[in-house]
């Protein structure tokens, strides 16, 4: 139904409101002129995902989530990171295939000069690609960059004698040196400390210094390569060897590696997103229903005494979807739960579905918000059908955290 809600105070419009929703949260003043309650549509990521890769993008995309694109714990410091720098050419995307070819996303990564003994209690490292992947980035040639020595190559001949830049030991799951970790290192966390092995300093850093890089790149139209692919070369070998090449290393040159990793990234950011879909920003309700048992309401049927999620009366069947993006941590048979599936989200929470009829997402998948991940039913300790959702901090029973405020502020109710 549509109905005329106040807002905002002093202002006024028509929003969709769902039935169900009215009697879920206790204590709001409800008239026909003033709702407490509402659908709201998140507005969509303005990252442009690709900007500057010259590869198209859907205009409406998200960071891919799980093992294929991004783990979902790094997702928000990524957008965050890349949100605070004012050149458009810096994307989320761009920020995790950085991280993808420096380090897999692994935090304690640690490279070795190439004639140094490998610390694998650090989790070393000298290319985080697998063969495999390695042998499919050999297949797909040296096309994408300029300056590879074919007929469409752009000015910038190879500096006479110009030797491989030395790569200094680079740590972190941004591969920062100490030298450009005392330089660059910042506090991402507000703990007190500049930690390069902790992601929530890390990834605010690489942001900064990729930013940087953007403006000095810049500077320089006359180089080799665009702004982009120049800033991910100075971060690779520093921006002076940037000036002593004149742009971006040529493939078979000395520094062919980092022609390489520019390349490889350039490539691999369009393959970091998803599109959006249907749900705008990403976010929607598990179901359309009216509420049932709400959170903490007390009773025998529950082993602590109290109703630990929100329940939507629907029949059998009914699809039930993932409320955002996010990762799935389990899939399957949950006890008095019966069949369940728990998803992670990037912001460290955790959204559960119970009482599932048949469950189709499975451990690992990547889901996004409105992907299908199975149908209402009553299975395990079920009075009759219904949806039980949860909101936790952990997978596990006993960190629910109450629901309604957490739907608010996702955007998805008034």
């Amino acid at each position: 139904m549509s109905l005329t809600a106040t807002v905002d105070q002093g202002s006024w419009r028509t929003v969709r409101i769902p039935r169900w929703m009215v009697p879920v949260i206790a204590g709001a003043v409800v008239t026909p002129l003033s709702i407490g309650l509402g659908v709201v549509l998140l507005g969509t990521l303005d990252d442009s995902e690709a900007a500057g890769t010259d590869v198209p993008a859907p205009q409406s995309t998200e960071l891919k989530a799980g093992d294929a694109g991004v783990p979902v714990v790094y997702a928000k410091l990524l957008r965050d990171a890349a949100s605070d720098c004012d050149d458009k050419l810096l994307t989320a995307p761009v920020l995790a295939a950085q991280l993808k070819r420096e380090s897999n996303f692994n935090p304690r990564a640690r490279s070795v000069p190439d004639d140094g003994p490998a610390d694998d209690d650090q989790g070393s490292l000298t290319d985080p690609r697998s063969p495999e992947e390695r042998a499919e980035d050999a297949k797909k040639g040296a096309e994408g960059l300029p300056g590879d020595g074919g007929p469409d190559a752009s000015p910038g001949a190879e500096l006479p004698g110009m030797t491989r830049t030395e790569r200094p030991v680079t740590r972190g799951i941004a591969q920062f040196s100490d030298a450009d970790w005392a330089e660059d290192g910042v506090d991402g966390n507000n703990d007190g400390v500049k930690d390069v092995l902790d992601p929530a300093d890390a990834i605010p850093a690489q942001g900064r210094k990729m930013c940087a890089l953007l403006r000095t790149a810049k500077e320089h139209p006359g180089y080799r390569g665009k702004p982009l692919e120049l800033a991910l070369a100075g971060y690779r070998v520093g921006w002076t060897a940037v000036e002593e090449y004149g742009g971006v290393p040529r493939a078979t040159g000395a520094d062919g590696e980092t022609y390489e990793y520019v390349k490889a990234v350039m490539r691999a950011g369009p393959q970091m997103v998803v599109p959006a879909g249907d749900v705008v920003g990403g976010w929607t309700l598990p179901v359309e229903g009216p509420a049932g048992t709400p959170y903490h309401q007390r009773g025998s049927a529950w082993s602590t005494g109290l109703h630990t999620g929100v329940d939507f009366v629907i029949p059998t069947g009914t699809p039930v979807k993932a409320i955002g993006p996010g990762e799935v941590v389990t899939a399957g048979a949950g006890g008095d739960y019966g069949n369940q599936v728990v998803v992670r989200h990037e912001d460290g929470t955790f959204s559960q579905y119970a009482h599932l009829s048949q469950v189709k997402a499975v451990v690992g998948q990547s889901v996004q918000g409105g992907t299908l991940i199975g149908w209402s039913g009553d299975t395990g300790n079920a009075t009759g059908p219904h949806l039980h959702f949860e909101v936790r901090t952990g997978d596990s029973f006993g960190s629910d955290v109450p629901p309604v405020p957490y739907l608010r502020a996702k955007g998805l109710i008034l």
